[in-house]
């Protein structure tokens, strides 16, 4: 073999030397490259996935936060859980007395609320067809109060002869009507915020006829004397001077010089 052939012997085995020592190293820095792109694109996948999944889970909730209509009663409304049944009977369903009077009274007596303009502005209302104090401020209610009132016209018709005593066929009419009315208010407020929590039957055969209903559920209720005393400070009383609202003044007055001419 001349020098020639050794030379290019030479050149063939280092270049077979070469594939054999560089091309893995090469294959396997693409393969690394390969690896490590896909990570990175699973990476990003993942974390898009993520991102995407808490930015629907914030607007979610936050959805959820903001669906519930406008009330004066927001900044202090607290919850709280309670049994879902009580059997125990409050004094409100008691025989009637004047403790039991008492007791309704003070329970019904924020019926009517001094709302500001800001407030019914924010309710969808308009200030100008409202209303008014002369000393100041809107008549407005508390929706829960109108429902207790009518809890309570109901709680009188129970107890006729004590509340109604000697009333007329007209008169006692008029206030079935009334009843009828309280009667719908309430079926509307339990169908529109029921009580969902999980009832259950027990039956004991020596002291019930029929199964009986019992429940160890639990269910989320509005802490009532915080919400009731900021409600009653911002109560008025039934004898308080009211104008008519603005609308209804300007146009009598509008009436009143149309009639001069």
């Amino acid at each position: 073999m001349d020098s020639k052939d050794v030379e290019q012997s030479k050149a063939l085995l280092e270049d077979q030397y070469n594939n054999f020592e560089i091309t893995p190293h090469v294959k396997a820095r693409k393969d690394l490259c390969f690896n490590l792109r896909s990570s990175g694109v699973i990476l990003s996948l993942v974390l898009y996935s993520f991102a995407v999944s808490s930015l629907a889970g914030y607007m979610f909730f936050q959805g959820r936060k903001h669906t519930a209509p406008y009330t004066p009663a927001q900044t202090v409304v607290e919850y709280k859980m309670m049994p879902a049944r009580e059997y125990a009977h409050s004094i409100y369903s008691a025989n009637p007395s004047p403790e039991v009077d008492k007791a309704w009274n003070d329970l019904v007596s924020p019926i009517h609320f001094n709302a500001t303009k800001e407030e019914l502005r924010l309710a969808n209302d308009d200030p100008d067809n409202t209303v008014r104090f002369f000393e100041g401020g809107y008549l407005g209610g508390i929706g829960v109060y109108h429902q207790l009132h009518c809890l309570r016209r109901l709680y009188w018709n129970l107890n006729e002869e004590y509340y109604f005593p000697n009333r007329t066929s007209a008169k006692r009419t008029r206030e079935i009507g009334h009843a009828v009315h309280c009667l719908e208010v309430i079926l509307q407020n339990l169908m529109c915020t029921p009580n969902t929590a999980l009832y259950s039957f027990a039956y004991n055969p020596e002291t019930d006829t029929i199964p009986v209903l019992k429940s160890k559920s639990q269910r989320q209720c509005v802490k009532w004397e915080p919400f009731h005393a900021w409600a009653t400070s911002r109560s008025v009383p039934y004898n308080v001077t009211l104008l008519a609202s603005k609308n209804l003044l300007e146009k009598l007055d509008m009436s009143k010089l149309e009639g001069e001419r």
